[in-house]
């Protein structure tokens, strides 16, 4: 298993947040205290129809290989913490 960690500055156009390694992965996300609400989704995601996550929260997912988890927020930018683990 490999670990990798970053933070990732999320704007107000669909951002990539990661992406599933061979073998699928989890990907652990921490939006920190903030002035914007960072939501989640595809590559068509919205404010108005991605998953918000929680400032503060930690939220995990599961990738497939290959799938790519996008971000967006409604103006500026915020930054989001990731952690993804498993897959080769």
């Amino acid at each position: 298993m490999s670990l990798e960690s970053s933070s990732v500055t999320i704007g107000t156009s669909a951002t990539v947040i990661a992406t599933g390694k061979t073998g699928a992965s989890w990907v652990y996300l921490h939006a920190p205290t903030g002035a914007n609400t960072v939501y989640i989704g595809p590559s068509t995601v919205t404010a108005a129809t991605g998953l918000e996550l929680p400032k503060g929260a930690l939220q995990t997912f599961w990738l497939a290989e290959a799938d790519v988890l996008y971000g967006i927020v409604a103006s500026s930018t915020q930054p989001l913490m990731v952690l993804k683990s498993g897959g080769r």
